[in-house]
């Protein structure tokens, strides 16, 4: 079996397929057939999901895509895999060239280090804060080489994420957790667990997938009202899941954090390198313990109603170097795998 596509629903990841390699990846991939010749095998897919569910997935390859923009200088090339970011997303850069030793980039005043990827290139996740005001910010980045550096710049727009707004009313006995201070509190304890994270990715060739294949329901970046009309911010997205229903770790990582805190009830948040981390809350079991392995797709806990949650349900989010993203935005992108080599990626 080839690598899995991810099967998305309206924009979004509902799960996962692994087709047959010879069926897609040749047709797709390789021969690049004509249009006609495509589309029909896409036609046949979203039926055959469609019958299975009222949620119609296509499928997405996994080879490196195409980049938005390129820019060239003294050599070395930079591709960015966006044209433009979302409130809260992240977006995947690519540095290339000969004899480079080290690279960042810029923006809004935050430096991110690239990752190098042996027999690849130099790769760099940057991230828009969910509060960012639409508009156009500068982006730099440079390349340091053993006898000069090298450096690109350009602008990159943000754009409204149009984030919706909810009611959240939560029993009485919960009340208390409206209480901005327990909020703030736990999320000042998040960002210190997340500032210190593995200096190389941890995800293996698999990536990222979804924690549980049922859909995804209140999204990421919601503005939350509770009961007392204070608002609060959705870090995340939910799931409906009965009490007990196993949770997956979405890629391989090291467990930072597992216990129990105040708003997000028992919790586990797992370093996957590179300030990558994934948390998941509400749990009514935990099955790991901080410090411990984790690979991808293992059982890590059973979900539940534990925390400020007002029915059982899974709560899973991705943060960035301190920034919280859209996890269903993040699992679409194309990250590459560590200690595979271009060429290697492409016969996946």
């Amino acid at each position: 079996m080839g690598s899995p596509y991810k099967l998305l629903a309206g924009g979004r990841i509902i799960g996962v397929m692994n087709p047959p390699r010879l069926l897609i990846f040749p047709l797709i991939g390789v021969m690049s057939p004509p249009r006609l010749l495509i589309f029909p095998l896409i036609g046949v897919l979203v039926a055959f999901a469609s019958a299975q569910g009222e949620n119609a997935p296509v499928f997405q390859p996994e080879p490196r895509p195409m980049p938005a923009f390129v820019q060239m200088a003294d050599g070395l090339q930079l591709e960015c895999f966006f044209a433009d970011l979302e409130q809260g997303a992240a977006g995947l850069l690519r540095l290339s060239g000969a004899d480079i030793v080290e690279a960042r980039a810029d923006f809004r005043d935050t430096a991110v280090p690239f990752f190098h990827i042996a027999g690849d290139a130099w790769y760099a996740l940057i991230a828009a804060n969910m509060d960012s005001g639409p508009g156009a910010y500068p982006l730099i980045v440079a390349a340091r080489r053993a006898s000069d550096e090298v450096s690109f710049a350009r602008e990159l727009r943000i754009e409204s994420a149009g984030f919706i707004t909810q009611a959240l009313e939560l029993p009485p006995g919960r009340a208390y957790l409206e209480d901005a201070k327990i909020e703030l509190a736990e999320l000042e304890r998040l960002q210190d667990l997340a500032s210190e994270s593995a200096a190389a990715p941890l995800w293996d060739a698999s990536g990222f997938e979804l924690p549980h294949e049922s859909p995804l329901t209140s999204p990421f970046g919601a503005i939350r009202r509770l009961n007392d009309g204070r608002q609060s911010r959705h870090t995340g997205w939910d799931q409906n899941l009965p009490t007990g229903t196993p949770v997956r770790a979405m890629a391989a990582g090291i467990a930072r954090f597992a216990g129990a805190l105040d708003i997000r009830g028992k919790y586990l948040l797992i370093d996957h390198g590179l300030g990558v981390f994934s948390g998941y809350a509400h749990f009514s079991e935990l099955h790991l313990r901080a410090g411990q392995a984790v690979a991808a797709g293992q059982i890590i806990g059973l979900s539940g109603n534990t925390g400020r949650s007002s029915a059982p349900h899974l709560h899973w989010e991705i943060l960035l170097r301190g920034e919280w993203v859209d996890g269903a935005a993040f699992l679409e992108l194309w990250l590459p795998a560590p200690g595979v080599s271009e060429a290697d990626a492409k016969a996946l």
